[in-house]
């Protein structure tokens, strides 16, 4: 009794104490909540201060002062301006953790809620967000004394954060575990260190103390400078907000150049050039130090390091933020898994502290869900920002190229060119293909840098989840690895092989437009098209080939993460003593997807690499090739190596500068506005900025010009009266050349008179003009010019005319004197030229002057010398391309008159003999020396007997055609009349005629508007094939099904494994685990081989219907009727051939697997959401629309973008081809610098295109990410929800979290590509445009006998003739016969219609009445390409192909060696030729440049001897060739053509006299038809005033 009385007893004390302690506990926690409720109400206080005070000051000095009439797009970012926007997201981010941990403590600690838990850190964020907004206009208005306030609020609110840490310290002492301890004092440090930053802003801009205010941006005073990126905060900056305006505008309507102004300085073409020179020649410096080559790696890294490590480091960081989510997905998946398992009961009620602890906070399942949130939308501002410094670095890198390129080109040497050394092709593929890999490469730099550093956190990572089976698993790496390796290299090897052939292809593409007409009138389409066919094919094998690698790249990328974690989840399975549960299955795999997008851009980067390898090498090579010679001592100045910044196009862009711009001075006392700025003129045009140096890769001579030159060494001119002199000059093209081409030259030219160069074709005649343009290399000897008149005009004999317009091409670049310009026009017989012309002389000639003939471009290039005020003219064989009249009025007006009136010298190249009478010197040329000079008095007096033959020679070239002077103006040639249907065609199809501003002869290039139609993709398709589409979509819709059911079998394995309730024996889970590792090893498998199959069936077929489009593109461009390539420039036909054919091949297929991919990955992922939970689709419907607003103005305005991009680059490669195919000229003319200054201006516009294309990529970037987290987060929401309030297994949760974690990337990429796609598309657009161009009619209906024509016989009988439908007849009603073996000469008024006749037999123009036979037979009905055959002509422009001189005689190999020396040898060309090391296997460059024209002639006529037709057409075939080779060749047709019908058009009388029969042409009728003699008998006749005139 006593026992129990006392054991009630101890009880009771028990329970006294213990209700004692309980009272004295709750006590304890009330005064620590007391405590700790003062101090938050303190920090509430000093918050809600600020937020009270901050707003009324910016209202007040918004609203109350001057700043309320200040309006700008753009702000001057403070001191310190990125430190304070990235500090201040750190704090928010914080106290949004502190702001949960407050709710959550609340949650779990107390019965009822208590607000001051989470009330400060409320006003907290607000006011944050209230800071950066006073900030922004502290900023905006450039007022830094507002400063201040925030100087004030962040002491004091310090002070509160430390009052509340002390507080708790004090009331709880410090507890490691709580988490409260942390997130204070990280508060306290970041507000330090705000009133650090704020200390210094005000030191700075307030005081000056140790700090020089930098000048007003010159950016911001540009009135067209939109892109004000780099003037925005850094909040806008990531989010792009400063582009809305455009998307808003591309939305509206579709965008113009116009719209997007001019580029910021930095991005300037000028500002890029020289940052990488310097950079160049700070490697060249440290490379000649150690006698080695520089490197372009080290100059890209000189230049561009910095930003790329910048935004490396960036993408690490949002790659560090990626690690997260994976990880937090198995924390949600085990809070689920605990819930259900009613495991947190309990827990929720823990007394052992008095606020969330660290470990409580992060194993909470909603904390963990705004952990996955918050790191998803920081891992999107991290690489959005990253990015975007990379994508614009990689403008820079690639603007820089391009001008480098350029400049390099500006100095090549002309035996670079004309030697076959390096092609316009290559050049141009220097500055298209080579830069863009260069750039890349650069954007690339940063996911590639990236990859090694994220798969190894993840493979840590997976360790850590699964220990040792997560090492075995990854040791697939080790085999995959060195295998990528090795494939990269194969890859690089055969892009080499693809780009050389590509290469190929487009140099015979070229050749083939350039000389289209020739093709067409030999009736060698079919040939040339199976000659480049055979190179595409090669190309295509190639690429074939390099498309394996991609496919086994591909398929590794793909299948390396399945293997990994199905190797890892059965060694885990089979070795863990633990079961696979929902929690370690989707965290891994979560991690395993991870590295999913690392694996899957090393086959993209490792292309992008190589080819930028290939690249640098070939820039490497192209820099180090040779340059002409730049002598300042010869008394020349020069070429310009400079940039001036008082130039021209300097002087427009100070045009945009707004002097009015109103400037806020951060330093006045008041708030009210200063004056305005203005700049002095003197500042403006030159200092205003530092002239910079443009076109040199290391420090060169500064460019001088003559008067320096006189002034500085006097004592080195030349005596009065010489121009220039050669001494004991000898010269060559190749600096290794052993032979010079010019041997022992010494001659003076007399200063203002007139001295002609002579002699026979390859004498060196041309060459002598090239030595003394310093286009050829001096061996030894010297060349000097006068140095009181050194500067030169010259006019080429090809000539070569800008695309701009015809008063453009004659001032070219001198300033505009109107009496001077008339002057000029009329003594070069233009001005019925320009009357013709629907602009006049504001007309746009066109690419290479498409629409002139050979004698009036030939006049414009004269035109441009006369106007010019150079004291020394330099003409090479003009005269030769214009009729006799004409050639006689430039002679007499141009050059007599106008320039021997001047004063001026110069010095013509000429076969034109008949005028040697007017020269004041007399030069003869043979075998490249000097055998005769002097006056020609003084030759007369040396060889009497070969000045008599000179004389009858002379009087046999002025038999000339009916055409005095003074019928000179009512007259119009055979070229006016063909310019009038140039011009009445265009007038016909709708072209529109400006007036006052010019109009363009060649029709404007397409430019599409709108979305691509569905009829471009089903052409696609078609050309893929149907059935090949088919199956590609059907293994698409399988790899992604096989990849859902692979996951959701994963799900169940490790519901599976996590379900405790089953019990079961181990022979039973074996079995088990058997079960879904045979299932999952089954679904793995599948889902590896459809990828397999899927990317190889794509590539591979994609490629082969790259090559059918190229073949059909092709064929039809080469059957197009000869009027098609008058009005379209050759580079856009050969735009097709090569950057949309580029386009197709290589860049198409890729963006249409990763659409399918994205779309897949995102469709299984809203399919998965929504069978796990269905209230998933009824909350993501608004984001889903979201993503859809935004899709819709990104793609319409990105389509505009990248069009204008595709608008802007086409000049800049028109311009390098136009100034590559005059490049003798413009360094003649020293016109250089206004060259580079042009392409300077173009590539502006392509920057600034490409600017705002880039940004406007992540635009969308950060914008879908964002919807891309909300997504995450509904859908972690809706599943986590299900679970706890539903039945919902835990690894539903986590299958639904992880599908959703992919989402973010597949949206962005979706999107994006989708645009590219739509871009590439209209690559197809423009291709099948010209795919299916009107042709000719190729087939006939009589297939005429081999022999055929074996007489010559040739009937016109009524025929009519025009060149369209739409234009009146040519050739009208001509009826006439010519016999078998009969030489014809055909002669009449130009413009009668001679070369009409002898086309209308080759069918090449429309015979819309009568009939031509010939032997008898309608040449309509025979098949287009056997008539050609069957005939031959000689046409008047000589043209060769790149190859040996076989191949340019006989292309269809039909002759033999013996037959190709007999041809050369009745062209005179066979001695040439045997003194050429291969002979008839020597290659002739591009163009035949590495031959004179008259020796191109030539070969153009042995090309015609070799055909060997019964009926051959001669078109001023000798026009270029000396007359002693002209009496030759004659002779030779009278004998060797003695049995064959030939048909002659004669500008010369001498060259048809001694035809069988004469025919007069006048107004396309026919006026006379007789023999020479009984026309010579009728005094009357037409022929015999002819003879009269020119007697």
């Amino acid at each position: 009794m006593e026992g129990l009385v006392a054991l009630g007893v101890s009880g009771v004390r028990t329970a006294w104490r213990e209700d004692n302690l309980s009272m004295e506990t709750a006590d304890s926690e009330q005064d620590v909540c007391r405590g700790h409720c003062r101090a938050n109400v303190f920090s509430v206080w000093i918050n809600a201060g600020f937020l009270v005070v901050a707003p009324l000051v910016l209202i007040v000095a918004g609203c109350c002062t001057d700043l309320r009439h200040f309006c700008s797009k753009s702000l001057i970012h403070f001191p310190g301006h990125y430190c304070k926007w990235a500090v201040s997201i750190v704090l928010s981010v914080v106290l949004l953790g502190a702001l949960g941990e407050g709710i959550l403590t609340d949650v779990t600690r107390n019965s009822t809620t208590r607000p001051h838990l989470y009330a400060p850190q409320i006003f907290s964020i607000a006011n944050v967000i209230v800071s950066l907004v006073y900030y922004h206009h502290a900023e905006y208005w450039n007022r830094p004394k507002l400063i201040w306030l925030l100087l004030a609020y962040w002491p004091m609110t310090t002070t509160a954060e430390v009052f509340r840490l002390v507080t708790l310290i004090r009331e709880l002492d410090f507890n490691v575990t709580i988490l409260r301890f942390y997130l204070l004092a990280i508060c306290i440090a970041l507000y330090i260190f705000f009133v650090a930053l704020e200390a210094n802003l005000l030191r700075t801009k307030v005081f000056g103390c140790w700090y020089r205010d930098e000048p007003y941006p010159r950016d911001l005073k540009k009135k067209s400078m939109h892109y004000n990126y780099k003037y925005t905060n850094l909040l806008s900056q990531i989010s792009y907000w400063s582009l809305n305006w455009l998307f808003v505008l591309g939305f509206r309507r579709p965008l113009e150049l116009s719209d997007l102004g001019c580029p910021p300085e930095e991005y300037e073409a000028r500002y890029q050039y020289n940052h990488f020179r310097r950079a160049y020649q700070k490697e060249e410096a440290r490379a000649s130090k150690k006698n080695k080559p520089a490197s372009l790696w080290r100059v890209y890294a000189n230049a561009y390091g910095r930003d790329i490590a910048t935004s490396v480091s960036l993408v690490c960081l949002s790659a560090t933020f990626g690690f997260i989510p994976p990880l937090a997905v198995g924390g949600v998946v085990r809070y689920a898994s605990e819930w259900q398992a009613g495991e947190l009961s309990d827990s929720t009620d823990d007394k052992g502290t008095s606020f969330v602890t660290v470990s409580e906070f992060f194993s909470n399942g909603f904390v963990l869900v705004g952990v996955i949130f918050v790191a998803s939308v920081l891992r999107a501002m991290s690489i959005a920002f990253g990015g975007n410094i990379a994508t614009l670095t990689s403008v820079q890198l690639k603007s820089a190229l391009q001008t480098f390129t350029y400049e390099k080109s500006l100095h090549l040497s002309t035996a670079v060119l004309s030697g076959g050394q390096m092609t316009v092709g290559q050049i141009m593929n220097h500055m298209s293909v080579d830069t863009l890999s260069m750039q890349y490469l650069c954007m690339w730099t940063i996911f590639i840098s990236s990859v090694p550093y994220q798969i190894v956190v993840i493979l840590i990572l997976l360790y850590l989840e699964l220990g040792f089976a997560a090492l075995i698993g990854t040791s697939v790496f080790l085999i995959v690895t060195p295998l990528q390796y090795a494939i990269t290299r194969k890859m690089a090897s055969l892009q080499r092989k693809v780009l050389i052939f590509s290469d190929r292809r487009l140099k015979k593409s070229n050749e083939a437009l350039q000389g289209i007409k020739l093709l067409k009138l030999y009736g060698w389409e079919e040939l040339f098209c199976t000659a480049i066919e055979a190179v595409r094919s090669k190309e295509v094998s190639q690429m074939m080939k390099a498309g394996v690698f991609i496919i086994i790249t591909s398929f590794l990328s793909q299948a390396t993460p399945i293997i990994v974690t199905f190797i890892s989840f059965v060694v885990y399975s089979l070795t863990s003593p633990s079961p696979l549960t929902p929690e370690l299955a989707f965290a891994s795999l979560a991690l395993f997807n991870q590295l999913v997008w690392p694996l899957a851009a090393v086959p993209t980067g490792i292309t992008y690499l190589v080819n930028a390898i290939a690249s640098t090498q070939r820039f490497q090579k192209f820099f180090a090739a040779s340059e002409i010679e730049d002598i300042d001592t010869n008394g020349r100045a020069p070429l310009s190596r400079g940039f001036a910044a008082d130039n021209v196009d300097d002087e427009d862009d100070d045009d945009d500068i707004d002097d009015e711009v109103v400037i806020y001075k951060s330093d006045d006392a008041s708030a009210h506005l200063l004056a305005k700025e203005k700049k002095p003129a003197e500042q403006t045009r030159n200092g205003g900025r530092q002239a910079s140096d443009y076109g040199s890769f290391a420090e060169r001579t500064p460019s001088v010009n003559a008067s320096t030159v006189s002034d500085s060494s006097p004592d080195t001119d030349l005596p009065d009266g010489v121009a220039l002199k050669i001494e004991n000059g000898n010269f060559s093209w190749d600096t290794n050349a052993l032979n010079p081409v010019l041997r022992d030259i010494n001659v003076q030219i007399p200063n203002g008179k007139l001295t002609m160069i002579i002699g026979l074709v390859g004498s060196g005649k041309s060459s002598l003009l090239s030595a003394i343009l310093q286009e050829m290399t001096t061996i030894s000897g010297s060349v000097r010019f006068s140095r009181k008149g050194s500067s030169v005009s010259y006019v080429p004999q090809k000539p070569w005319l800008q695309n701009a317009t015809l008063k453009d091409n004659v001032l070219f670049g001198n300033e505009f004197n109107l009496k001077r310009y008339r002057k000029v026009i009329e003594v070069c017989a233009l001005q019925p030229d320009i009357d013709i012309l629907p602009g006049g002389d504001m007309t746009e000639i066109g690419e290479k002057g498409i629409n002139l003939s050979g004698g009036q471009k030939q006049r414009v290039s004269v035109a441009r010398a006369l106007y010019s005020n150079s004291a020394i003219i330099l003409m090479d064989d003009p005269l030769s391309a214009l009729d006799v009249h004409v050639g006689s009025h430039l002679m007499e007006r141009g050059i007599m008159n106008f320039l021997m009136k001047e004063g001026r010298t110069v010095i013509l190249v000429t076969h034109q003999i008949q005028y040697l009478q007017n020269a004041d010197m007399v030069i003869i040329m043979d075998d490249g020396k000097i055998t005769r000079q002097g006056n020609t008095n003084e030759i007369a007096s040396q060889e009497p007997e070969s000045f008599s033959n000179l004389k009858e020679k002379i009087r046999l070239l002025s038999e000339s055609e009916l055409e005095s002077e003074s019928d000179l103006e009512k007259s119009t040639d055979v070229e006016r009349q063909n310019l009038r249907r140039s011009v009445s065609r265009i007038e016909l199809e709708g072209e529109k005629i400006g007036s006052g501003a010019g109009t363009s002869l060649i029709q404007a290039e397409e430019r599409e508007k709108g979305s691509v139609s569905w009829k471009i993709y089903y052409t696609y398709a078609k050309a893929i094939k149907w059935p090949i589409v088919l199956l590609i979509f059907v293994l698409f819709v399988g790899q992604g099904t096989a990849h859902i059911l692979n996951n959701f079998w994963l799900a169940d394995w490790s519901e599976a494994g996590a379900d405790d309730s089953l019990n079961i024996t181990q022979e039973e889970a074996d079995d088990q685990l058997t079960y879904y590792l045979r299932g999952y090893a089954f679904l793995s498998s599948t889902y590896i081989i459809l990828a397999l199959a899927t990317t190889g069936c794509q590539i591979l077929f994609s490629l082969l219907a790259a090559k059918r489009i190229h073949i059909a593109l092709l064929r039809n461009i080469v059957h197009a009727p000869l009027r098609f390539f008058d009005t379209t420039p050759i580079g856009r036909i050969l735009n097709r051939f090569s950057n949309d054919t580029q386009l197709i091949d290589q860049r198409l297929w890729l963006s249409i697997n990763t659409i399918m991919t994205c779309i897949l990955q995102c469709t299984s992922a809203l399919v998965v959401n929504t069978i796990v939970t269905p209230v998933f689709i009824l909350a993501a419907l608004p984001v889903i629309t979201c993503y859809f607003i935004v899709m819709k103005y990104f793609v319409t305005t990105s389509r505009e973008l990248k069009r204008l991009d595709s608008i802007s680059i086409s000049p800049v490669f028109a311009h390098l081809s136009e100034t590559l195919g005059g490049l003798t000229t413009i360094r003649a003319y020293r016109s250089d610098n206004r060259f580079r200054n042009r392409l300077v201006h173009r590539l502006d516009q392509n920057n600034l295109a490409q600017l705002y294309l880039h940004t406007s990529n992540r635009w969308l970037g950060i914008r879908l990410e964002c919807v891309g987290s909300l997504i995450i987060l509904i859908s972690c929401l809706s599943s986590l929800l299900s679970s706890i309030l539903g039945d919902l297994e835990p690894s539903r949760v986590g299958l639904s979290i992880t599908y959703a974690l992919s989402i973010c990337m597949f949206l962005t990429t979706l999107v994006r590509t989708l645009a590219d796609c739509e871009m590439q598309m209209n690559a197809i657009e423009r291709v099948d445009y010209y795919t299916h161009v009107n042709t000719e009619e190729y087939q006939g209906v009589y297939h005429p006998p081999p022999d055929w024509p074996s007489q010559g016989h040739i009937e016109f009988n009524t025929v009519s003739v025009r060149y369209s439908a739409e234009l009146d007849a040519v050739l009208q009603n001509v009826s006439i016969q010519f016999q078998g073996g009969q030489k014809i000469g055909i002669c009449g008024r130009t413009g009668s219609g001679k070369s009409s006749l002898t086309l209308s037999l080759f069918r090449m123009i429309d015979t819309y009445k009568g009939y031509v036979s010939i032997d008898g037979v309608n040449i309509a009905n025979v098949p287009l390409l056997t008539l050609r055959n069957r005939l031959s002509i000689i046409p008047q422009d000589p043209v060769l192909f790149a190859g040996t001189i076989r191949f340019n005689l006989d292309p269809e190999g039909l002759r033999d060696d013996e037959e190709l020396w007999q041809a050369l040898d009745i062209a005179q060309l066979k001695q040439t030729v045997l003194d050429l090391d291969d002979q008839l296997d020597a290659e002739i460059s591009d163009e035949g440049e590495n031959f004179s024209v008259g020796q191109r002639q030539l070969f153009c006529l042995a090309r015609a001897f070799l055909r060997k037709s019964r009926i051959l057409i001669m078109d001023e075939a000798t026009a270029s060739v000396d007359m002693k080779t002209d009496a030759i060749l004659r002779n030779v047709i009278q004998t060797a053509f003695a049995d064959r019908t030939v048909l002659t058009i004669a500008h010369r009388i001498a060259s048809i006299m001694d035809s069988d029969m004469v025919l007069v042409l006048s107004d396309g009728k026919i006026m006379e038809y007789d023999t020479p003699e009984n026309l010579l008998k009728n005094p009357d006749s037409l022929f015999t005033s002819l003879v009269d005139k020119t007697t």
